[in-house]
């Protein structure tokens, strides 16, 4: 068996379909007896120049061990598989497993993003929690406001039946015993005059007798 270097292109549309593409070439080269020493996923780039009118294109490399028959059946499936849009095979001296400077380029760039994902979801989530302090600060505000409100219709059921029953039966007695004394204290006063009155004209008539008397008296 021999080492050989592949690379193949991938339509950029299609790159959903790399998983499933990179697993059947495996079991490909596992059937001839052959073996992948290495095997990197360098995504989506930008190509050179464009490739039937196509300037992005999603790159894999694989480092395997295999023989004749099994190289020239994975060409075939490159070459009968519309979504492989150009393929590059090269021979090696020996196996390579280290990482490729792309790749590490790559793993960087994606572990950018990842940290790059992490900062949003924390900044989204502390906009959220500062939202829902907001929302309850609200809600505390409105329910102080609805509470201050209601205050005063709940003050008059209590004020209402103490002073209706405290003040109307207590002062209108009172107010019909004043009339009642001072309509007495009145008769008692037109009654004092009324004797007065009375004690005067006994006092005069008294007098006009006395003087009747001392007249017939005067005459005889």
């Amino acid at each position: 068996m021999r080492h050989y270097e592949v690379v193949f292109l991938v339509h950029p549309d299609q790159s959903d379909q790399v998983p499933g593409m990179i697993e059947r070439y495996q079991s490909l080269i596992e059937r001839g007896k052959g073996v992948v020493h290495r095997l990197e996923d360098w995504g989506r780039r930008q190509l050179t120049f464009p490739i039937a009118k196509i300037h992005k294109a999603h790159f894999i490399l694989l480092n395997i061990e295999v023989d004749g028959p099994t190289l020239v059946e994975l060409e075939s499936a490159f070459r009968f598989n519309d979504a492989v849009i150009r393929n590059l095979v090269i021979r090696r001296k020996a196996a390579v497993t280290g990482n490729s400077k792309i790749y590490e380029e790559e793993l960087r760039e994606q572990e950018k993003d990842k940290e790059r994902e992490q900062r949003r979801e924390k900044e989204y989530a502390e906009r959220r929690s500062r939202a829902a302090e907001s929302d309850a600060d609200s809600g505390n505000k409105e329910a102080d406001d609805a509470a201050a409100s209601q205050t005063p219709d709940a003050v008059v059921p209590e004020t209402v039946p103490e002073t209706v029953p405290e003040t109307v039966p207590e002062t209108v007695p009172e107010t019909a015993a004043a009339t009642a004394a001072t309509t007495d204290a009145v008769a008692e006063t037109t009654e004092a005059a009324a004797t007065d009155t009375a004690a005067e004209s006994d006092i005069v008539a008294g007098s006009s007798e006395d003087a009747d008397t001392e007249s017939d008296e005067v005459k005889s």
